[in-house]
């Protein structure tokens, strides 16, 4: 078992633990180890993953669970903990080595009981049944209040039915010799019907028609009822720049969880298990800050008054929970290998989820909830992960660090001078250095790169104009591109060029010699 070291997350466990129960403990605690999270960590991934359930414990609980104290009367939570860790091959093995545990800790303490003999075995309770007993309880609970909301449901719906009806049967004519006929009814669907259907009512009939959230149809005296989807949409649509505002916070969402500058990492792929599972809530917790929206009363989103679902993929299925049916889900997915991502809004119905269900009873989309997905934005670009798309040999070349520099500055050196002409941002130059500053170093490979004729130009005034008269990259804050450049000659045509230093300088060609580029470092 391991013991703690200075500045680490584990104490020594409990001094008068039974030898299963410290079993027990190390098992947990190797398995927290191994995903590379702490205990913080850990309380947000069981909140996520039980978020239909108990909630988890708070720190200081889990704290003190992890050290053994009051963890033999608190099985669900050595189980979660397996589901949400364990690799999937291991997750039976370790639940049975556990359970195998339980009991022999439960049998230690029974022998060392004094009390034990003194009372028939058919008296006590097996505290394990007690636990499994407590469980079904919740999950009776569980299922009771979503029949109980399903029923609330079908209710609604049958009272929309109605109305209609009414709405679509003709309004009887005048009589003959009336002064004036009465107009025949004509029913219309507003153009969001197909994704939500909602019933058209006369705008005499409705609730008060000065209400915000609806319009009335000049033409035709009636009121169009917008749906939850179509407000949320408009919500949305009234944010400014908010394409752009949602590419960024998705980019910074993915490199968040790679963590670059400390693990080096640059493909999702390489992400674990857990960490795939917390990258959600990245995206959950970048979007409501980008969008500068609150959490939801019941769900993860308050958006135009209305509880929203967030649910995000790498891949192109969502998996929908019992509790999601009826509400407004935002179905998010972003994909590095192709620089896109999309945005649709969705209002659960049974018949939009497939039939099959996992264990958690969460299903797919069917392939009519696919359809009835009103899309915001599709395979829009996503700022790209430029190391994910190099060429494997140049990324082993740049990452090849000459032993006579210092590692980071050389790798950083050799980004720059084999990737030109191309935008590398302050997260591309920090994986590839494995450190946080990177002006420093870009400062440092400026300097060494123009005895090479490699001019290294930022997103600074001064060198933005250099690098848009040259025809570069324009680069902005917190970008650079590199290029290597000669003076002017003849042969240079009439290619893009600019004086620096009393001298014209072009970008230079395979043919044209190596000379050192001019300084820019003092220009801002």
């Amino acid at each position: 078992m391991k013991r703690r070291k200075r500045g680490g997350q584990w104490s020594e466990p409990e001094p008068d633990l039974s030898t299963p129960m410290r079993e027990i403990v190390g098992l947990l605690r190797d398995l927290v180890d191994s995903s590379g999270l702490h205990l913080k960590g850990l309380q947000q991934l069981l909140l996520t993953e039980h978020r239909e359930g108990p909630r988890p414990p708070s720190y200081q609980v889990l704290s003190d669970r992890l050290r053994g104290r009051g963890l033999q009367n608190n099985a669900s939570l050595i189980y979660s903990i397996i589901a949400v860790l364990a690799p999937p091959e291991r997750k039976e093995a370790m639940a049975d080595e556990v359970r195998q545990h339980l009991l022999d800790a439960r049998a230690v303490l029974a022998g060392d009981s004094p009390q034990t003999s003194q009372k028939p075995a058919s008296g006590r309770q097996d505290p394990e049944l007690v636990d499994l007993l407590r469980e079904n309880r919740v999950l009776r609970h569980k299922v009771e209040r979503m029949e109980r909301r399903l029923e609330r449901r079908e209710k609604e719906l049958q009272a929309l039915r109605e109305r209609l009806r009414a709405a679509e049967r003709p309004t009887p004519t005048a009589r003959v010799g009336s002064a004036q006929d009465e107009p025949t009814t004509v029913t219309r669907l507003s153009p969001e019907a197909s994704a939500a259907p909602v019933p058209l009512v006369r705008a005499d009939i409705t609730a008060e028609a000065d209400a915000p959230s609806s319009a009335t149809d000049a033409g035709t005296g009636y009121r169009y009822e917008p749906s939850d989807v179509t407000i949320v949409t408009d919500a949305l649509r009234d944010m400014p720049d908010f394409e752009a505002t949602t590419a960024a916070a998705l980019r910074n969402a993915l490199d968040s969880v790679l963590d670059g500058r400390r693990t080096g990492r640059f493909d999702l792929a390489t992400l674990g298990k857990a960490e795939k599972t917390y990258l959600g809530a990245k995206v959950t917790h970048e979007l409501m800050a980008a969008w500068r929206l609150q959490p939801g009363r019941e769900t993860d989103l308050l958006i135009g008054r209305q509880d929203v679902a967030l649910k995000f993929t790498t891949g192109s299925t969502w998996t929908i929970t019992p509790g999601e049916v009826g509400r407004v889900c935002l179905l998010v997915s972003a994909n590095d290998q192709r620089s896109n991502w999309s945005l649709g809004l969705i209002r659960i119905e049974p018949g939009h989820l497939s039939k099959a269900a996992n264990r958690d009873f969460k299903r797919t989309l069917s392939a009519a909830g696919r359809q009835a997905v009103v899309w915001l934005f599709h395979d829009a670009h996503l700022p790209e992960n430029t190391l994910l798309h190099l060429p494997a040999s140049l990324r082993a070349q740049i990452f090849t660090a000459d032993v006579s520099e210092r590692g980071g500055q050389a790798r950083a050196n050799n980004l720059f001078r084999l990737v030109q002409g191309r935008i590398l941002n302050r997260t591309t130059v920090s994986t590839v250095s494995l450190t946080a500053d990177s002006p420093k170093l870009v400062r440092t490979a400026r300097e060494r790169l123009r005895r090479e004729g490699i001019l290294l130009l930022g997103g600074t005034g001064q060198q933005v104009e250099i690098a848009r008269t040259l025809g570069l990259p324009v680069p902005r804050n917190g970008e650079w591109v590199s290029r290597r450049v000669t003076r002017r000659r003849p042969h240079h045509g009439d290619a893009p060029s600019i004086t620096l230093s009393d001298e014209v300088w072009t970008v230079a060609g395979p043919d044209d010699p190596v000379e050192m580029a001019p300084s820019v470092a003092t220009l801002r």
